[in-house]
């Protein structure tokens, strides 16, 4: 993971800085805060359990876009996915407890279009260095087991998202993104985030 921020940052600045002032443009950093939610099914249905794939989320984006017709640009930053948590009693006294929590690096591209002088749209998409965390906890009487096991493979990245230009410098909007973080060579997490996006570019 630390080799993979490296690069998107390196990659990210050595762009910026080879071409962020042969063109108009504006250096910018762009953050998300909402809810995530997990595309997971629930590993005790049919058991009196709780159950949740939704939990708070976030991400922190730094860039540079040209402007055109359509601005275009660069990002890297960071995601926090939330978790997804099961929790089942058993009916001889224990108790279970599963959690998946998911974060990682960003690296991509963004363009976005102003409708107006005021409201614009947005798109993104790159790559996305996932880091899943999975732990689980069972507790009893007389009894108690926990582990946990982290996978950290690259998946995408896509979103879209509107909002309003207050001036040219800052941003507020709606976004949603959808991340699909790899657990093996052959199935991933697919997990969607809905968020107020604010932006500020100088």
């Amino acid at each position: 993971m630390r080799k993979f921020a490296i690069i998107a940052v390196a990659l990210a600045l050595g762009t910026v800085s080879s071409v962020a002032f042969a063109d108009g443009g504006n250096f910018f950093v762009n953050a998300n805060a909402g809810a995530s939610h997990y595309s997971v099914s629930n590993p005790y249905s049919g058991l009196d359990n709780s159950f949740s794939k939704t939990g708070k989320a976030g991400a922190l984006r730094v860039g540079y876009r040209w402007n055109s017709v359509v601005d275009y640009g660069v990002e890297a930053g960071y995601g926090f996915l939330g978790n997804a948590t099961a929790r089942v009693n058993y009916d001889g006294g224990g108790t279970e407890r599963d959690q998946v929590q998911t974060r990682g690096w960003l690296l991509g591209g963004n363009l976005n279009y102003n409708i107006t002088e005021n409201w614009y749209v947005g798109a993104r998409a790159g790559w996305f260095r996932a880091r899943s965390l999975y732990e689980f906890r069972y507790m009893s009487d007389n009894f108690n087991e926990s582990g946990r096991d982290r996978i950290v493979r690259t998946g995408e990245y896509f979103g879209v998202g509107g909002g309003y230009n207050f001036n040219k410098n800052f941003s507020l909007g709606l976004a949603y993104d959808t991340y699909r973080a790899p657990v093996s060579d052959t199935s991933s997490n697919r997990i969607g985030m809905y968020s107020l996006q604010a932006e500020y570019r100088f």
